[in-house]
């Protein structure tokens, strides 16, 4: 396990052997989790479910990284990979994203077209969207450590995790359904730019507006005594 002053990378099983409040208090504030080989597993994702709710209670966020057609590309995969990433991001606290590359894993000509057009659907959340609510969680982490209550950080945890929760809920569903539709029938209006790029522009507007409102560094004022 590789160790850092401000996060971990380790496996699932890994989380439970360690000390988190102990190394919270140290200053770690990520994990990162290692995936690999638990996509379709049951008893895998089972200790992955209970390492998230560890990571989430004891306050620690959650980062991964996952290939959406992993190695052997099937539409198996897509569906394992989605639960996979479902069971990470369930609680709106881990934005979701995953990677859609097209050089690895040889697939079928039908899924190939699939991977392209997935591909070129949801980069709006995978290189925009996920991204800044990812960089707006690590601001709102940090900014609950700091000495002092914060002006707003409550009510801004629970704006962020709703807004997070419709974006990974949005974006999951796009990909099980639009999948689901072209492994039937080969062909999904899903995907289609005019249907997606408004829905990620509205949420993207909705946490600019959150993230302006909000400012870690500025102390909730003092109530003046009655």
């Amino acid at each position: 396990m590789e160790s850092d002053l401000w996060s971990l990378s380790c496996s699932p099983r890994e989380v439970a052997a360690r000390d988190l409040q102990g190394l919270s208090k140290r200053g770690l504030y990520l994990v990162r989790l290692d995936l690999t080989g638990i996509a379709g597993d049951n008893a895998r994702l089972r200790e992955l479910l209970v390492a998230v709710q560890t990571l989430r209670r004891t306050g620690i966020l959650v980062e991964y990284e996952l290939d959406l057609f992993g190695e052997s590309p099937r539409f198996a995969t897509i569906r394992d990979n989605v639960a996979l990433v479902r069971a990470v991001v369930a609680d709106g606290t881990t934005p979701a994203t995953f990677t859609v590359d097209p050089s690895h894993g040889q697939c079928s000509p039908w899924l190939e077209a699939y991977r392209s057009r997935v591909g070129a659907a949801v980069q709006p959340w995978l290189t925009g969207l996920s991204v800044q609510l990812t960089a707006a969680w690590t601001e709102l982490v940090v900014g609950e450590r700091r000495p002092g209550r914060l002006c707003g950080v409550a009510a801004h945890r629970i704006a962020l995790q709703r807004l997070t929760l419709r974006s990974n809920t949005e974006l999951l569903n796009l990909v099980a359904d639009s999948a689901r539709e072209y492994e039937l029938t080969g062909e999904t209006q899903l995907l289609e730019h005019e249907l997606v790029a408004p829905r990620v522009a509205l949420l993207t507007e909705t946490l600019v507006a959150l993230s302006n409102r909000f400012h870690p560094a500025r102390p909730a004022p003092l109530q003046q005594a009655g």
